[in-house]
């Protein structure tokens, strides 16, 4: 028998198959879309995973959209600890946090009240072991994501891209290009990329206000500096791939994943490079080591 799991429902701790949003108490969040969030998962018997950059993120979005929030960041972490220790802490979780903007005062887009908390939570299922072993493929689809500073709900790009170019890859997942000049490579659908170069330097592209900062881009980027990887920050070009000898995707709930493959394009050899798994090996390292100090 499965065993039940507990989300939050502003202000209540529900079943998470029983929660639901009333839809005519949120009609900026649902018919608006104004409503921002952040995934994150536990570790370790109970830890959150950098949960202190996810709040931040949060709060910063928060401040960009002007939105009132019902309480602040000592609250907020309150509420995720209760609700990890209401559900197993040994059982790995994702959480997904979010905020949605409420209804509005009569005739207008201003809510008339502070946002309202929900935070879904669900067990953690990783991908195949596969995807570790032997890399993915992307699929290249032209987009960039509207208000990049800010973790919208809205994922309609990465939608779309798994529903067209993903099938007609026969790939994994996408990567977002720019449309600026159909070439510059962005972000994927949700997470960051990294590349190795000739001279085995590590390249992400740039924080320029096109693509969002991922909470475990700055880890790979701090393991690389406090482990002797040269890295930069550049613009990495698609049309440049061939000469890649690696690429990496990572995200909070996925880690390090090799790509071996973009539309037609093979990368490096076609295998996971050196580079690539020791940047999974550091990461796992640091994840099964890693505890919050503010966990009760």
């Amino acid at each position: 028998m499965a065993k039940s799991i507990y989300s939050y429902a502003n202000g209540e701790f529900v079943l998470t198959n029983d929660l639901s949003i009333n839809v005519s108490q949120d009609m900026l969040g649902t018919f608006r879309g104004y409503r921002i969030f952040t995934s994150c998962r536990t570790l370790n018997k109970g830890n959150v995973f950098r949960l202190e950059n996810h709040i931040e993120r949060l709060f910063s979005s928060a401040q960009i959209l002007e939105m009132q929030l019902p309480h602040n960041a000592e609250k907020l972490r309150d509420i995720i600890f209760a609700l990890v220790n209401k559900n197993s802490p040994a059982d790995d979780m994702i959480m997904q946090i979010m905020y949605s903007g409420g209804s509005p005062k009569p005739g207008t887009m201003v809510p008339n009240q502070p946002a309202h908390l929900y935070i879904v939570a669900s067990p953690l299922t990783s991908p195949p072991d596969l995807w570790y072993q032997d890399g993915i493929s992307l699929a290249s689809f032209v987009y960039q994501r509207e208000w990049p500073e800010v973790k919208l709900l809205s994922y309609i790009g990465a939608v779309v891209a798994n529903q067209t170019v993903v099938q007609r890859y026969k790939a994994d997942d996408a990567l977002f290009i720019s449309p600026l000049d159909n070439n510059t490579i962005l972000e994927g659908t949700t997470f960051s990329i990294f590349v190795v170069d000739q001279h085995d330097h590590l390249l992400t592209p740039p924080l320029d206000g096109t693509i969002l900062d991922g909470i475990t881009r700055k880890v790979i980027l701090d393991l690389a500096k406090s482990n002797d990887i040269q890295v930069s920050e550049k613009n990495i070009m698609l049309s440049n791939l061939s000469a890649i000898k690696e690429m990496f995707f990572a995200s909070s709930t996925r880690n390090v994943v090799p790509v071996v493959r973009v539309d037609k394009q093979i990368i490096g050899d076609g295998k996971p490079g050196y580079l690539t798994n020791r940047m999974g090996l550091l990461m796992k390292s640091y994840q099964d080591s890693y505890t919050n100090k503010h966990h009760p």
